[in-house]
């Protein structure tokens, strides 16, 4: 790499190296290494005047810093790798970057710049017709808003993203979704709304045959209803997440005796994800 007379076969190199580093170690164990990695890459990229792999290099350094919480030099990265995505005219690297860049502003508590590139992010996917990463990021803009105390952009953008999931016909995304938007409904003071909004989303979980997710939902649709003042209905349902939960451990068990992989599990979060 110091040399600069191998550069293509370098870059080759560093691809495997980080491939074969987080199959063997998992991004957290690899993170050391890849970060060395990395800013080899960027260093190629740099001098070779690679504007796309220059975007790349620092999205993946910039994830790692954000990972062991170096928020502003992640930042500061993320900036870097939107102006190389522009120069490169590349689209994945500037949505990327700039939904990374609201991510790390809502690390950061800044609301306003936060839902601001969320938004950004959000016209470029729409302009490119890409329905489930828009969804996603109505999604992203509804957590900081909720964050923000601003309950009816919150819910606006959280109706939004169920309408996108339901287009792009992710039914399991689309019964989180309706779950987060039960959640904003209790926090404005609107816990009828919520309940019928968190029943809608056990019946699409149900649909999705998301066997976790169900039983998630019934346990917050469980909560509502005991703040609602109807402990013997809420009982009920946290009887059946619990019966959910035991079958769904048990055919586990069953998979695993059997050399089968057990079901990956689900937890409700916020649109990060996956991201």
């Amino acid at each position: 790499m110091a040399d600069g007379d191998l550069d293509t076969l370098a870059r080759r190199l560093m691809a495997a190296l980080t491939r074969a580093l987080v199959a063997h170690r998992g991004p957290e164990g690899a993170a050391p290494e890849l970060y060395g990695i990395h800013r080899l890459v960027l260093d190629v990229a740099e001098r070779r005047n690679l504007p796309r792999e220059k975007a790349a290099a620092l999205l993946n350094l910039a994830d790692l810093d954000a990972r062991t919480g170096r928020t502003h030099e992640a930042l500061a990265r993320y900036r870097a790798a939107l102006d190389a995505g522009r120069a490169a005219d590349d689209p994945y690297a500037t949505g990327r970057a700039m939904e990374s860049v609201g991510g790390a502003y809502q690390e950061l508590g800044d609301w306003s710049r936060a839902s601001d590139w969320y938004g950004r992010a959000l016209a470029q996917r729409l302009a490119r017709g890409e329905r489930a990463d828009a969804a996603r990021l109505y999604g992203r803009i509804g957590v900081v808003h909720t964050y923000a105390g601003r309950y009816g952009e919150a819910l606006r953008n959280w109706s939004s993203a169920v309408a996108g999931h339901r287009k792009a016909g992710d039914v399991a995304a689309q019964a989180r979704a309706l779950s987060e938007m039960a959640r904003v409904q209790e926090y404005a003071g609107r816990p009828e709304e919520s309940l019928r909004t968190c029943q809608e989303a056990v019946e699409w979980a149900r649909h999705a045959k998301d066997v976790r997710l169900q039983a998630a939902l019934q346990l917050r649709l469980a909560d509502t209803l005991e703040r609602l003042g109807d402990p013997t209905a809420a009982r009920l349902h946290r009887g059946a997440a619990e019966r959910m939960l035991g079958a769904e451990h048990q055919e586990a068990m069953r998979l695993e005796t059997n050399g089968g992989v057990p079901p990956s599990t689900y937890e409700i979060r916020s649109a990060s994800a996956e991201d």
